[in-house]
């Protein structure tokens, strides 16, 4: 039988970091059953991490609760530990708002909490008013986005901020929703060409950069950013919204023999995701890049997975039958986050994806 260190060995040599998570829930298990306190609070600290950054934030939200009840209830034993318990809190305040069983109500309760700690341990609140910015955009207030991303913008930076290289490409992000090509073109191209770098950046930057340079007509720009961000983001679980972001560049730019196999090589790891709101961007495009197909007529032969749920073992698919189905998946998905939020935003983002399909 293994140890718990040795399976935190195990977890630690995994790459993609997805394939730590089933030792470190090993770990987790061994350590409560000898009721190890400590090992059980370090086990799941890493299993946190990697959760979160493999696209399992469910997983991440059950034992961040773990270690905040056990770390309000032993204060004094994990007292160091509470700087990672803050940077953790922020990794689950995203994970809820992106998942539409989460109840606005119960999130608001996260987020005064959250603020309640940061004021508490001294911090800032300039993480929170970031949080509040992501609110408002999934929310489509245009109003209320600008508001909170001026707050974000004026308040001084504080240990619990992210790298200066994730808030750029935040401020890019925020530019491209408010329809600004020139000012998000502008942006990504300095972290590119500063070497801004981080855990996503400058990976989601070349996706963020690929739309906008096709609107301002710098079309052999967009196409070095795909290239490199493509490379970058490959069959990597954290990415499959990244993925969809490039299969929307190949869609708006009638590269539609390229956007399928490329989805297809991708199409296993969306599955498997527990992201939702990343899981709808996948949808979303799968279906309009099947609806794009359905102009050819006829049938198309590809490899797909079993775990499929229109899996056929002679692999050849009707595209009207693919398109329905994503269609029919992603707005399932829409009317739950619309529903949890109150708004149409993102029924009204999904027909605009779709009518990618339309489009070329």
């Amino acid at each position: 039988m293994q140890t718990i260190d040795e399976l935190l060995e195990l977890a630690a040599e995994q790459d993609p970091v997805e394939g730590a998570i089933p030792f470190l829930e090993q770990a987790v298990r061994l350590a409560d059953s000898q009721q190890d306190r400590e090992a059980a609070f370090n086990a799941r600290t890493e299993l946190v991490q990697a959760a979160a950054f493999s696209g399992f934030p469910d997983k991440a939200l059950i034992h961040f609760a773990w270690l905040l009840g056990t770390y309000d209830r032993h204060r004094q034993q994990f007292e160091s530990s509470t700087y990672q318990i803050m940077w953790m809190y922020k990794w689950i305040l995203s994970g809820a708002l992106d998942n539409p069983a989460f109840p606005l109500e119960r999130l608001r309760k996260l987020e005064a909490d959250f603020e309640r700690r940061t004021r508490e341990h001294g911090y800032g609140s300039h993480y929170r008013a970031y949080h509040a910015l992501m609110l408002a955009k999934q929310l489509g207030d245009p109003g209320a986005a600008q508001a909170a991303f001026l707050a974000w913008r004026d308040l001084p930076r504080d240990q619990l901020s992210d790298c200066k290289a994730c808030e750029q490409n935040k401020v890019m992000h925020f530019y491209i929703w408010r329809g600004n090509p020139e000012a998000a073109v502008q942006l990504g191209r300095e972290i590119i060409d500063k070497d801004m770098s981080c855990h996503n950046v400058p990976t989601v930057t070349y996706a963020n950069l690929m739309v906008p340079l096709v609107a301002l007509g710098q079309a052999e720009e967009a196409r070095h950013a795909h290239t490199e961000g493509l490379r970058l983001a490959r069959l990597d679980r954290n990415f499959i919204d990244t993925i969809a972001e490039h299969l929307r560049y190949l869609l708006l730019t009638g590269q539609t023999e390229t956007a399928l196999p490329l989805w297809a090589e991708h199409l296993d790891l969306a599955l498997g995701i527990h992201n939702s709101n990343d899981l709808f961007e996948f949808l979303g495009v799968s279906a309009a890049l099947w609806h794009t197909l359905e102009a050819g007529g006829g049938t198309v032969s590809i490899s797909l997975p079993r775990s499929f749920a229109l899996y056929e073992p002679a692999q050849v698919y009707r595209p009207e039958v693919l398109a329905t189905h994503f269609a029919t998946e992603a707005a399932a998905l829409a009317q739950r986050f619309d529903r949890r939020n109150g708004t149409f935003r993102f029924a009204e983002h999904l027909q605009e994806t779709l009518e990618l399909g339309t489009s070329t």
